[in-house]
């Protein structure tokens, strides 16, 4: 029995599967005196040879996180080929929400255990990363910049005489912007295939396709096209982007499906994250031309990089539990940052698919913790929502994390440029306008925190199609963090 003054509960007969498992209770996590149980647990949803364990009572809530620390069989990690025992994580098998990978706070490998905090009970047990970590259904949410399909945009030239003096009109090229969203299946050996309705430039097209897929030691995941990124232990939530000199440059996301659902499974604050293109969000793009009054005239004239329609964008979206919402956030348009707010109605499926009134559509993830968006048709966006909710200290995000980019950086180099020509006047015609891939980018990174605000980070980078490498540090606060568009597991 533990009161609130705290206390701890363990396995100390060795002759037990669950010898090493230990639960420690702070003081104040408890309110009343609590009867704490560990019994053997196994069956569906536990992998084989891991030695799991039914932390209880079922459904307690800590008011301050529990240290737990169980301990890893031999057999497990020879089974599943895992030689760094650095890379096992404790994981919760949550009925009725998602697997959820807990963060080490310590690991001791003569014992063979390892330990983490948790708020609550369940069932627990200590995985590493395999092909196994992927399995089964996944919603996911891609954005992409793919210019190889479609035609360039074009400016019309029409010069009456000369000398002459005009602004060109420069298009969006919105033909080479895509959105994604759909299912994919994870055989657990290798395999995946999935189908999906891609976005082009607001029309709607159904794809899908097949291919093999790997997961290393360390959680890192990669598909046979070139796309990587990582995985939790879990399986429940996984990010990828390309990074190696890949023509589409794109980033995406995925969580598990499983669970029921209804309107009232989304409701309180979530933090979301969007990135989109939108054509109307400020004055198109022009070119000054001046031609003299000498022909024939020629000039090769700087392409200005479409930022306008670039956006960003940090909402705190509130939903009622009963399909309706209101939000407030800060969009960055092309570096100009502005608040903006709005609310509207959403609804849930019983499979978990979401629908938000203004188009987007995506998928929760079991428990609602979590959330994808994308849109199907119309402006090109994806997103991703977190729910937000308990106390933080920098001490918080401590660790490894993989994080997954998707940006427009004009500043990479010089803009393209097209070439004119006009041998007389009058004078008309047109000039493709090449597609400034140059300016975005998709990135992985790996990014340690170390808890007391500070972090270090290493990565690849698709800049433009080509491959970069880079590494850096900095520091955190756990009150706000800016980044680009990114998505983290």
């Amino acid at each position: 029995m533990v009161d609130s003054t705290g206390g701890t509960v363990a396995v100390t007969d060795t002759s037990s599967p669950l010898a090493g498992t230990q639960v420690v209770v702070p003081a104040g996590a408890l309110s009343s005196p609590t009867m704490i149980t560990i019994a053997t647990v196994s069956g569906a949803g536990i992998p084989a040879n891991v030695v799991a364990a039914r932390l209880g009572p079922s459904g307690i809530v800590f008011a301050n996180p529990v240290t737990v620390t169980l301990p890893y069989s031999a057999q497990y990690m020879a089974a599943n080929a895992i030689t760094d025992p650095a890379t096992l994580k404790v994981v919760a098998f949550n009925r009725n929400v998602a697997n959820e990978t807990l963060r080490t706070i310590f690991q001791d490998t003569n014992q063979n255990t390892v330990t983490a905090q948790t708020t609550h009970f369940s069932d627990f047990g200590v995985l590493g990363y395999t092909a196994a970590s992927l399995s089964g259904d996944y919603a996911m949410n891609f954005t992409m910049i793919d210019a190889r399909f479609g035609s360039p945009v074009q400016i019309a030239l029409d010069v009456p005489r000369v000398p002459y003096s005009t602004a060109l009109n420069v298009p969006f090229p919105a033909y080479a912007f895509r959105d994604e969203q759909g299912t994919v299946t994870f055989d657990g050996a290798g395999n995946y295939q999935w189908s999906a309705i891609r976005n082009i430039a607001g029309t709607s097209t159904e794809v899908g396709g097949n291919g093999t897929y790997t997961v290393s030691p360390d959680g890192t995941m990669a598909l046979d096209f070139g796309l990587e990124g990582s995985v939790l232990a879990g399986g429940s939530t996984f990010v990828l982007a390309a990074t190696h000199s890949a023509a589409v440059i794109e980033m995406g996301m995925g969580v598990k499906k499983s669970g029921s659902f209804d309107a009232s499974s989304l409701q309180g604050s979530y933090a979301v994250g969007l990135y989109y293109s939108d054509a109307t969000a400020g004055p198109a793009n022009t070119i000054a031309l001046d031609v003299p009054d000498a022909l024939p005239y020629q000039a090769n004239l700087a392409v200005p990089f479409p930022g306008y329609a670039l956006n960003s964008e940090l909402r705190t979206m509130v939903f009622d539990g009963a399909g309706n919402y209101s939000w407030s956030g800060t969009r960055n348009t092309s570096g100009v940052s502005r608040p903006t707010s709005g609310s509207g109605t959403y609804t849930v499926s019983a499979d978990g698919a979401l629908t938000i009134d203004t188009g987007l559509t995506g998928h929760l993830l079991a428990g609602a913790s979590t959330f994808i968006l994308t849109s199907p048709s119309g402006t090109v966006q994806m997103g991703a929502g977190i729910r937000k909710g308990g106390t933080f200290s920098a001490a918080t995000l401590g660790g490894r994390y993989t994080v997954a980019y998707h940006y427009a950086d004009a500043t990479a180099r010089a803009p393209d440029s097209i070439s004119i020509s006009i041998p007389s006047t009058p004078y008309s015609g047109t000039v493709d306008v090449p597609f400034p891939l140059y300016g975005f980018n998709s990135e992985v990174r790996s990014i340690v925190f170390d808890g007391s605000g500070r972090y270090t980070w290493t990565g690849m980078r698709d800049k433009g199609g080509e491959s970069v490498s880079g590494s850096g540090g900095g520091t955190y606060s756990s009150t706000r963090m800016v980044c680009s568009s990114w998505m983290a597991v």
